[in-house]
């Protein structure tokens, strides 16, 4: 049984052209839930209208009682579904009409249990941006199957929600963690994936991203080192760190390895300094945090990105 699962929050501009993707698809879905959270738009009307016109029986809508945040919409959606693959849908986005005829064939391996497809970026109008500036997008498109390691994850969110599918298994692992900086349940997901089997991509193309200004998953991203943020948001952002990487730390999974463990156990620890100097401000902790250049390089992904999170930690500072 095949799972969508929609979140959404005043969409009203993009929500028709995602659903009418969705329901294009060459193979269908065995049950569609949109799972609104105290939407103040006219989004829950162009969907009931939507589902009203197309007969969409296996379709429903669930409404919050009340504001959820995206990270527990989704996982209020994902509960609520009965599938065995399941895909998550954002609300502005675009299905190519083969997404899950291709998904659920790489599935038929019962060893992968996240799988994210390639993408390509559009803009408000639908427009493709050749260089749109997002990292990891991806330069292979052979329909392979890559997979994606848990090191590779350790500290960032790079694998996309709206590009996703994976089985059911994974909910008896999740814990309610909220994310609201830049990881978020999509790394979350890939992460147990990869901890309890196989997190993968499927190196084809098969949604377009919708790139502006309103995308809460492309806030985080412009975020990538939250330099500049407002007060509070740049501790925020560790703790939620520190508390994911410490709920999988202490977890127990089929694959994790002692090397996972004490890669995740540097980083937490790595985390904890920059937080303690954070609130306090000392002057030679944030210096001799340079020592772990190289950790920044790696978690970070590039000697650049770590140097620019470890001076970004220095400017926020200075802006308390």
């Amino acid at each position: 049984m095949i799972s969508v699962v929609a979140a959404t929050y005043n969409g009203e501009k993009y929500i028709l052209e995602q659903i009418q993707s969705i329901y294009n698809q060459t193979v269908e879905a065995d049950e569609v839930i949109i799972c609104d959270d105290c939407s103040t738009d006219a989004t829950v009307r162009v969907v009931n209208d939507f589902i009203a016109k197309n007969k969409c029986s296996n379709w429903r809508v669930v409404q919050n009682g009340n504001n959820q945040g995206y990270c527990f919409n989704f996982y209020r959606g994902i509960n609520e579904s009965k599938g065995n693959i399941i895909f998550l849908s954002d609300q502005d986005d675009v299905w190519l009409p083969q997404k899950i005829e291709k998904m659920t064939a790489a599935m038929a391996d019962s060893t992968i249990m996240a799988l994210s497809s390639r993408y390509i970026v559009i803009d408000k109008d639908g427009n493709e941006i050749k260089d749109s500036g997002i990292p990891y997008l991806g330069s292979v498109f052979d329909n392979s199957i890559e997979d994606i390691s848990v090191d590779s994850q350790i500290g960032c969110s790079w694998v996309r929600g709206f590009s996703m599918c994976f089985r059911s298994e994974i909910k008896q692992y999740m814990m309610p963690l909220d994310f609201k900086s830049l990881l978020s349940h999509d790394w979350y997901i890939s992460m147990l994936s990869a901890l309890i089997g196989r997190s993968c991509f499927l190196n084809t193309v098969l949604t377009k991203y919708r790139y502006h200004e309103s995308n809460v998953s492309l806030s985080a991203m412009n975020r990538k080192t939250l330099t500049g943020t407002t007060n509070g948001k740049r501790i925020t952002g560790l703790n939620e760190s520190i508390a994911g990487h410490t709920a999988l730390y202490n977890g127990i999974f089929p694959n994790m390895t002692q090397d996972n463990k004490t890669e995740i156990c540097r980083f937490i620890k790595l985390e904890g300094k920059r937080k303690k100097y954070l609130q306090y401000g000392d002057f030679f902790l944030w210096l001799s945090l340079i020592i772990y250049m190289s950790e920044y390089k790696r978690y970070y992904k590039s000697l650049r990105g770590g140097f620019r999170v470890w001076i970004g930690d220095l400017v926020y500072r200075m802006k308390k």
